[in-house]
């Protein structure tokens, strides 16, 4: 596959498999006063990342390193070099680092080059390959790397589990159990990526529509956006980055003002409020109309069109009348609808393996799955029903696409991610 102009085939910078902004765009200007070198963000229009801010950049990203970095008394220029080392030589312990003194590199090395640890992975026949990942706890979470003819994708999660607990997802099922912290959140990306430079791609957008929801840890999302989006860093575009959201007026709002560039996904999944109490509980459950309030009102603030996420689940949200409603909610406004069938849940066989599952075990575990009461009552629409409810919607004026998922029989699809292990099953 061809890689970017001037990399002479290697995918990426630096052959990492990361996206890049093109070089005359982000190229490093000279302050007039002759201090130093700036960043100019080619989305944003603002300065960022002076060199002399990589020490706030690794504190923020990993905490341990600065702080053994100030206990070493290290001089500015070790912090960008081991900030560098990690974004540039992913998977290179720091015994490695050539650049640092050996006494450095020993302190460092035992910190490890990442947050997460690699349990296992499992690619699908379309190429998509989930990655489950350990937390320094033991806790694990997953992640998708999905390649697509033009770009390749890295869904990653925001949460160990979910709070909300949709009915129709595994994540929710698990219950919730901690935030991630934004070295979990950025190594998510970081060795997706390195999987990919390894196949020959780059890593070019990066969507939060993982495990948890990211707005209820939002400061964590935040952080991470700067960390993917520096220069020294992964250096990815703002605009390649979407947030999904269940609908959480206050974080809808937040992330407007804080990242007025990155793209918003409203898990609508209804269009009124009595449907809606069926699918997402009562906790963080808002009225429809507060959530589109916050929605319109994002767009007012970043002129970025909302993505409308419906997942159809068939007798529950697919009728005619359900597609007349949502057009009635959103006609008028610069949107996108995407329409996905719903993904039946799979339970974990065992041990995560390199190669599709066995189709039969796959099937058996489905229908222990289906014991769980709430998921007998859900079940995949019929193709004529998706296509019926995006025709309705077309004739009234609102843009939607029918989403096909990627990596559905290795329960990498929307909905399907929940770290599986059968501990984080007790209902089976």
């Amino acid at each position: 596959m061809r890689g970017p102009a001037g990399s002479s085939g290697h995918p990426g910078r630096d052959g990492l498999g990361l996206g890049t902004r093109g070089a005359s765009r982000g190229r490093a200007r000279p302050s007039p006063q002759g201090g130093p070198l700036l960043r100019k963000d080619p989305v944003v229009g603002a300065a960022i990342s002076p060199l002399s801010d990589l020490q706030s950049l690794l504190t923020v990203y990993r905490p341990d390193l600065a702080t053994e970095l100030t206990a070493l008394d290290a001089p500015a220029y070790r912090y960008q070099q081991v900030y560098e080392h990690l974004f540039l030589r992913p998977g290179e312990p720091f015994a490695q680092a050539t650049a640092l003194p050996i006494p450095t590199r020993i302190a460092l090395d035992s910190y490890g080059e990442s947050t997460l640890s690699s349990d296992a992975s499992r690619t699908a026949t379309d190429g998509t390959t989930k990655l489950l990942l350990s937390g320094s706890d033991g806790l694990r979470l997953e992640t998708v790397l999905m390649p697509y003819r033009d770009r390749s994708t890295v869904c990653v999660s925001s949460q160990v589990g979910c709070p909300v607990g949709c009915a129709f997802c595994a994540t929710g099922a698990m219950g919730f159990r901690r935030n991630l912290v934004v070295g979990e959140i950025v190594d998510q990306v970081r060795m997706a990526a390195s999987l990919a430079g390894r196949l020959g791609r780059r890593v070019s957008n990066v969507v939060f529509m993982g495990m948890g929801e990211p707005l209820l840890s939002l400061q964590a999302v935040l952080d991470s956006i700067r960390i993917l989006t520096d220069p020294h860093g992964l250096n990815l575009a703002h605009r390649s980055i979407s947030i999904s959201t269940i609908g959480i007026p206050g974080g809808i709002l937040r992330l407007a003002r804080t990242e007025p560039q990155v793209n918003l996904a409203l898990s609508l999944h209804a269009a009124d409020d009595r449907t809606r109490a069926r699918l997402v509980p009562p906790r963080f459950r808002h009225p429809l109309a507060e959530i589109l309030d916050a929605a319109w009102e994002h767009f007012a603030i970043t002129r970025r069109k909302l993505l409308v996420e419906y997942v159809l689940i068939k007798g529950v949200n697919d009728s005619h009348e359900d597609a007349h409603r949502l057009a009635g909610l959103l006609r008028g406004r610069v949107v996108t609808v995407n329409l996905l069938a719903w993904n039946p849940i799979l339970r974990s066989t065992g041990t995560l393996s390199s190669s599709e599952p066995d189709p039969a075990k796959d099937r058996r575990a489905n229908a222990r799955d289906l014991n769980r009461p709430i998921l007998r009552t859900l079940a995949a629409p019929s193709r004529a029903s998706v296509a019926g409810f995006r025709d309705t919607l077309s004739a009234a004026g609102v843009k939607t696409v029918i989403r096909h998922s990627k990596g559905s029989r290795i329960g990498a699809a929307c909905g399907q991610l929940a770290a599986q292990h059968d501990s984080y099953f007790p209902y089976l």
